[in-house]
């Protein structure tokens, strides 16, 4: 099952997902993160928290909507106001974090939501 995490930039609220999404899988997904613009660099700050919290972000970069396979299982969007193209995924999530300004409470719903969609996917 292919699932992919999408937002502006990704270089926080995405990548974050993505970060989480290769922590808590199995081996049953396949994980994705992209944005509609990426940023040139990780959001610091988001890295910092991620990497107090022991989660690496090493290896990580934001990458453009064209890296993303053609067809998607899920697509997640973070909640930043887009428009996706979500004809390519045959579910679309959305995680709502538009409003979530504070980036450690941020992380804590994107660990916790990750958390429940895997576990409503193994039912």
């Amino acid at each position: 099952m292919k699932i992919a995490f999408v937002c502006n930039g990704n270089s926080f609220k995405s990548i974050v997902g993505e970060r989480f999404g290769d922590e808590f899988n199995d081996g049953t997904f396949e994980i994705f993160s992209a944005g509609t613009k990426p940023a040139e660099k990780l959001n610091e700050e988001g890295k910092k928290i991620m990497e107090s919290k022991g989660y690496s972000m090493e290896g990580y970069f934001p990458k453009d909507m064209d890296t993303l396979p053609e067809k998607l299982d899920i697509l997640v969007k973070m909640g930043c106001n887009i428009s996706c193209p979500i004809y390519m995924a045959d579910k679309v999530v959305n995680f709502g974090l538009e409003d979530i300004d504070d980036k450690e409470k941020c992380i804590e719903l994107i660990e916790l939501r990750v958390k429940e969609l895997f576990e409503s996917l193994k039912k």
